[in-house]
């Protein structure tokens, strides 16, 4: 009878052994895709959402541009700056529930005078035989920073009429400013149209919609006849972040033009490690048509 019921206790130990075996190796297997899931398709689901923030974000700086450009020939047609418009910015990636959170970004705005953004034209005109001296400043940025985990870190900015891309190993400009030049003879005629942010700085993080309330208060535009005698200059200073892409853009936009390296100088030079300013210089100027826009931009969350 012991014996009996000793070898009874003892199948029952074996088929608990059996069980405990057969969950264990379902859990194994069942970890195994879990760790293929999460180390192998997670992040390229996340670089796929980040990625596709990224494109929707330059489009969406490439319709707050639009935007600003349709306020000002609108205004200069109709004389009326009565029309408001609303430009909205997604700020963050989508995430994936439960496996990954969703990815933050910053939307920062920073009127003239404020920040690392602005821009300075200098020059003369001739008014009744006498030259009289223009120094303006102004401009502004709205930029939003995207710290991507999965995707490139980027940078997408609109300051002084341009939309700018930038990451790690390098910046462009997307989304060309309103200045033009063009050389007839030996004259050089330039058309520049400065916009000019107002309002409050703000900045805000986060994953959702921000808006953009934009409003043209004032525009002004004016055509000087440049300089007196041998002094044809105008001089149009960038302080920016995005040295190296205004940099490129204005050499660029210069020798399309058929300016001569004795026509134009650039000029970069350093305010601190993240801010430069990129001065442009150009010569024997006939004319300067300079438009300024002032815009306020207000933010909405």
């Amino acid at each position: 009878m012991n014996r009996l019921d000793k070898r009874h206790f003892l199948r029952r130990d074996e088929e608990g052994v059996a069980s405990t075996v057969g969950t264990l190796m379902a859990l194994l297997v069942f970890l195994t895709f879990l760790s293929m899931f999460t180390n192998s398709y997670i992040p390229v689901w996340m670089q796929d959402n980040e990625r596709a923030h990224m494109n929707a974000a330059i489009n969406q700086f490439g319709d707050l541009k639009g935007k600003i450009d349709n306020l000002i020939i609108t205004a200069q047609v109709t004389g009326s700056t009565s029309i408001h418009m609303y430009s909205p910015i997604t700020l963050g990636a989508a995430g994936i529930p439960v496996f990954a959170s969703p990815t933050a970004g910053l939307l920062t705005y920073s009127p003239q005078g404020m920040g690392d953004s602005g821009v300075k034209v200098r020059f003369n005109y001739t008014l009744e035989t006498a030259m009289t001296p223009v120094s303006e400043s102004g401009g502004g940025m709205v930029e939003l920073y995207a710290p991507n985990r999965y995707y490139v870190q980027q940078w997408v900015a609109y300051e002084n009429g341009a939309m700018i891309v930038k990451q790690q190993d390098g910046q462009i400009v997307r989304a060309f400013p309103s200045i033009e030049v063009e050389k007839i003879g030996s004259a050089i005629n330039i058309k520049f149209t400065q916009i000019d942010f107002i309002g409050t700085n703000a900045s805000v993080g986060g994953t959702g919609s921000v808006g953009l309330n934009l409003n043209l208060v004032y525009i002004d535009s004016q055509t000087y006849a440049v300089g007196y005698g041998t002094d044809k200059n105008v001089n149009i200073t960038f302080t920016t972040r995005y040295w190296t892409a205004w940099q490129q853009f204005l050499g660029d936009m210069c020798s399309k033009a058929g300016l001569s390296p004795g026509d134009y100088l650039i000029r970069a030079e350093t305010v601190n490690d993240n801010v430069h300013t990129v001065t442009l210089w150009i010569k024997n100027v006939g004319t300067m048509t300079y438009n300024r826009a002032f815009v306020n931009v207000g933010v909405q969350i």
